[in-house]
């Protein structure tokens, strides 16, 4: 009889050591999965900020790149004001250099006329008039 508990009893024995080995294995595996679990769901929510981080990037980006943008536009408007005020200011003074000129001709031709008019015509006084502008570095007054 008492080989035959000595047999029940390593029987029991050798299960109770394959049921640990199963069981350690089991929660070992489990353990191992939940660790693993808890590792993704760590990198999930690291992502989660890294991506909401961009996002905030991104958005203030997407202002400040507005806010250039109207600048721009803003400078642009002004620099075309400046540039039509300084074409009509150009084309002003080519006018009225235009009209100075004209006017000083326009003396000098009657000047011309008043001494090669009369008879005998004055064409001493004429060609020294001429001689004197062309003497002279500056345009006529």
């Amino acid at each position: 009889m008492s080989g035959v508990v000595a047999q029940v009893i390593a029987a029991l024995s050798a299960f109770t050591a394959l049921a640990s080995v199963s069981l350690y294995l089991y929660f070992g595996r489990r353990s191992e999965l939940s660790a693993a679990r808890e590792e993704a769901l760590a990198l999930a929510e690291t992502r989660r900020q890294v991506i909401a981080d961009l996002e905030r990037r991104l958005d203030s980006l997407e202002q400040r790149h507005k806010r250039s943008k109207t600048d721009c536009g803003r400078r642009v408007s002004e620099l075309q004001t400046a540039l039509d005020k300084t074409q009509r200011q150009a084309r002003d003074e080519a006018y009225r250099t235009q009209h100075f000129f004209s006017a000083a001709l326009s003396d000098l031709l009657n000047d011309l006329r008043n001494d090669l008019e009369p008879v005998p015509p004055d064409v001493e006084a004429a060609l020294a008039r001429i001689r004197k502008l062309l003497a002279d570095e500056r345009p006529a007054a």
